[in-house]
């Protein structure tokens, strides 16, 4: 029982780090014609635990995916800081609630969960600056969210198909 706790928390943490690393990465990848606009390939790995993990597990890691990313940027308690950890929440509660309610496949929890985080960013946005300007840009951002949601779905459906965390978290036979 002690090493397959130990196994999972040891599991998350790797999560936890490739997480980190793809938000790192992500930053030197240029804009994809929409000012802002991310791939959030992050997103793979909390989505990946909202389907594996408990979602108190799951939870974790996103907030310190953004957390630990922010702080390696230098942007922790920043504008950048607070628009992200916005998305993310937001994203992240609706992306359980969808699951739980609708049992729907990882691809379409990941548009939502895509088109969530990016609400969360406008909010704080329309809050940050006071302008109902910002407004304009959600077309954008949303058409950008529902494209990069389907690419990082598929990706996600990918590897929760390769049976990887079944593999990984079975516990071996003591000899």
């Amino acid at each position: 029982m002690r090493k397959t706790r130990l196994l999972r928390y040891v599991t998350l943490s790797l999560l936890l780090a490739i997480a980190i690393v793809l938000n790192y990465l992500e930053s030197f990848i240029p804009s994809i014609g929409i000012p802002g606009v991310k791939l959030g390939l992050a997103n793979i790995v909390i989505l990946i635990c909202l389907y594996k993990y408990k979602v108190y597990e799951a939870l974790t890691v996103d907030i310190l995916r953004v957390v630990l990313a922010n702080l390696l940027k230098g942007t922790f308690l920043s504008v950048a800081f607070y628009m992200s950890l916005s998305g993310a929440v937001l994203s992240f509660l609706v992306m359980f609630l969808f699951m739980h309610i609708n049992k729907l496949k990882p691809l379409v929890i990941s548009v939502i969960g895509a088109t969530f985080h990016a609400v969360g960013q406008i909010i704080v946005a329309l809050i940050i600056l006071q302008t109902s300007g910002i407004l304009l840009y959600l077309p954008f951002i949303m058409l950008a969210s529902i494209i990069t949601g389907i690419l990082n779905g598929i990706v996600c459906e990918r590897i929760i198909a390769t049976k990887l965390f079944e593999i990984i978290e079975k516990p071996k036979q003591e000899d």
